[in-house]
């Protein structure tokens, strides 16, 4: 871990080593309560994502609480459904059409990301449609977060930029803030898998020899970070941290190291993703697709 911390200004961990991820995973202390945020750059930090990803004085399900049952709750029932329609996703349905095609070399990275919009909203609305506008929205909500442009970020938020883009997805989905999080933070890290497996079939000779499986796992990609912050005071290893620090899990680049795939999805811990079953096979399925049609 790597620490910042200048008393009374920032108290901040960045982690990305596996091992210690899943410790702090499994550290009742380290939760995402997010009551306080302690020293005035961390509180910056949270505030800034709690106002992205918050809608109608409701915090979105990746930034709720491990004790908080109504999230639990939702969140194994999401998990049920997916993982059930999973056996039939992996088989390259029609509706994976759009994104095998992609895959094949056919269409830019904007209808890409309207391809992978339409397959995760679809999951939670039968008249899902998504358009230009919804994925502008979706890129709106990723960036605002965690981009370093502070005037574009601060206009962007006074403009109420980032509240019009919110407010066009959660009115597409019913105003069900897990799918909000599918359509807009989580398409990005499928239109990462996208674009690799467009990279991957294309070289011929890694086409004719990778199965589905193989396809799928070197496709995988976690999102960059998430924050998590100290309920109370203790230690990790030789490593001190106090109540309120706040840990940044770059999960993205402990995923790619060794005994890191488990994070890609958070595996077997309590904020495990739903659709950690679903997406593989989603993009088995994609894969198998593409590759029939070159036949």
């Amino acid at each position: 871990m790597k620490r910042q911390a200048v008393p009374g200004l920032i108290d901040l961990f960045e982690v990305s080593d596996p091992a210690e991820i899943e410790a702090l995973a499994r550290d009742t202390r380290i939760d995402r309560r997010f009551d306080s945020g302690g020293c005035p750059i961390n509180r910056l930090l949270l505030e800034r994502s709690l106002m992205v990803l918050s809608f109608r004085g409701r915090r979105f399900p990746t930034i709720v609480s491990r004790d908080d049952a109504e999230r639990a709750r939702r969140q194994r029932e999401l998990w049920n459904r997916l993982s059930d329609s999973a056996a039939g996703i992996k088989d390259g349905p029609d509706e994976l059409g759009p994104l095998a095609k992609w895959v094949r070399g056919v269409g830019s990275d904007d209808e890409l990301g309207i391809f992978v919009q339409q397959l995760l909203g679809r999951l939670f609305s039968n008249q899902f449609v998504a358009t230009e506008k919804s994925w502008n929205a979706a890129k709106i909500l990723v960036a605002a977060p965690r981009s370093k442009n502070l005037p574009k970020m601060a206009w962007w938020f006074i403009s109420g930029k980032v509240r019009r883009a919110k407010r066009l997805l959660a009115g597409m989905v019913a105003g069900d803030l897990s799918a909000v999080n599918a359509i807009g933070i989580a398409a990005h890290n499928v239109v990462k898998s996208i674009r690799q497996m467009r990279e991957l079939y294309a070289n011929a000779s890694i086409r004719s020899t990778l199965t589905a499986e193989a396809a799928a796992e070197q496709c995988l990609f976690a999102p960059v970070s998430v924050y998590r912050q100290a309920t109370a005071a203790g230690q990790l290893g030789d490593c001190m941290f106090s109540k309120e620090s706040l840990f940044v899990l770059a999960i993205g680049e402990a995923s790619r190291k060794p005994g890191g795939r488990r994070l890609v999805f958070m595996d077997d811990t309590w904020s495990q993703c739903p659709a950690n079953v679903w997406v593989p096979a989603m993009l088995q399925g994609v894969w198998k697709r593409a590759c029939a049609s070159a036949d």
